[in-house]
């Protein structure tokens, strides 16, 4: 379930990655449409899915094991809470701070 909007700047790579797939692999019609369609999907489910690990790393590395109720705000959150918790843990002095709204 994707909790974010992607922006235009990834919809577009997405669509240029499935659009040369579907070439490759020469599907047509409704399958090349149905394909593209699972493609992109699965190409923002992993870059949110790229997002929230390495964020989890970046927290972990600087204040230690996330405790349960932190990882499950960090997988519940929207991308960009996520992006916007990246940036705070670069400067933050403790994981609550980071995690501030």
């Amino acid at each position: 379930m994707t909790l974010w909007a992607p922006s235009d700047e990834l919809l577009r790579e997405a669509n240029a990655e499935a659009g040369a797939s579907v070439l490759a692999k020469g599907y047509r019609g409704a399958y090349a449409k149905a394909y593209t369609e699972g493609f992109i999907e699965g190409f923002i489910e992993g870059y949110a899915l790229g997002a929230r690990r390495g964020l989890d790393t970046i927290l972990s590395h600087h204040f230690g094991a996330l405790t349960p109720e932190q990882e499950a705000r960090l997988q519940s959150a929207s991308f960009d809470t996520l992006s916007r918790w990246f940036k705070a843990s670069l400067t933050a002095p403790s994981i609550d701070v980071a995690l501030a709204n």
